[in-house]
């Protein structure tokens, strides 16, 4: 069977909509349409259910999903190491990343990437560490920058030790301490945020940030985390974020180290370096060479 109906499938999955689907492929959305039609007759099973809020896919096709993505990922290795042989890289590399890596980092990592590797394409997927996780396990994601953790079960290397501050509006009474403890700040009105797809903020800051550890007085959540600074800076309270993050916004607020001080790992994740793609391969070695060389505080 033509690789390219597994890997509309793939999409069409990932993206709930075959018009959405047919744009990221570059295909009229009859042609794709008629792709998976023509992947239901060879195969002689229905593949998906058509609703009013997009597309399903059948039980029958969730089944063979995991061994679609295994073989779409074998024949792409065997393309990509064709071309290297020939002398050019080519190829996709899906790449989950958390947002605050995705406004500080990517920018100048792709911008080298496209220097380097110009026929290598790249696929943006922000979300929330555990997402991020649950992506690189399932496929989804070929390579993850997000918040590391113990005992996993991938293959990763640490970059950064970003350490997570409190952040409070200029004129805030904490504002004129040189630190702060997490029991202090249960006191105020905090801001939780989410950044990823979830449809909740329950697994958003400040969950993350402290493990579930501490009850904070959450008067506000939202979606993203500039709403959430900018929701700081217009005295409705206080937060939580890490440097990084902090490093793409104007010194509007008063950002203080913890009591003690708290960090998290900020690392690259692969499901196996042993399996990992060529085109990956590339992204993450220009990956490791731009922090090294361009950006301060990457160990």
């Amino acid at each position: 069977m033509d690789n390219r109906k597994y890997e509309a499938l793939l999409h069409i999955y990932e993206s709930g909509s075959i018009t959405r689907a047919a744009d990221e492929l570059g295909y009229t959305q009859s042609g794709l349409t008629q792709m998976i039609n023509s992947m239901e007759k060879e195969l002689g099973l229905q593949l998906l259910i058509r609703t009013n809020k997009g597309v399903v896919l059948t039980g029958n096709a969730e089944t063979l999903l995991p061994y679609m993505r295994e073989e779409h990922r074998w024949e792409s290795r065997i393309r990509q190491e064709c071309d290297r042989m020939t002398g050019k890289e080519t190829g996709t590399v899906t790449v989950g990343c958390l947002s605050s890596v995705s406004t500080a980092w990517m920018p100048v990592i792709l911008e080298e990437f496209a220097r380097l590797y110009p026929n290598i394409r790249v696929h943006m997927k922000e979300n929330e560490a555990p997402q991020i996780e649950w992506m690189l396990k399932s496929g989804r994601i070929d390579v993850g920058i997000t918040e590391l953790h113990g005992d996993k079960d991938y293959d990763s290397v640490e970059l950064l030790k970003d350490e997570i501050l409190a952040v409070v509006p200029p004129n805030h009474e904490l504002a004129f301490k040189t630190r702060v403890s997490l029991n202090e700040l249960r006191k105020y009105p905090f801001v939780s945020y989410s950044t990823g797809d979830s449809s909740t903020t329950e697994m958003g800051w400040p969950e993350i940030a402290t493990e579930n550890k501490i009850k904070f007085n959450t008067m506000y959540s939202c979606k993203d985390d500039m709403t959430a600074i900018h929701m700081v800076t217009h005295n409705l309270g206080v937060t939580l974020a890490g440097a990084l993050l902090l490093s793409n916004y104007p010194g509007e607020t008063v950002n203080l180290p913890l009591s003690p001080h708290l960090y998290r790992s900020l690392g690259m994740a692969v499901r196996s370096r042993k399996d990992t793609l060529p085109a990956t391969k590339s992204f993450i070695k220009c990956v490791n060479d731009v922090l090294k060389q361009w950006l301060p505080g990457v160990v």
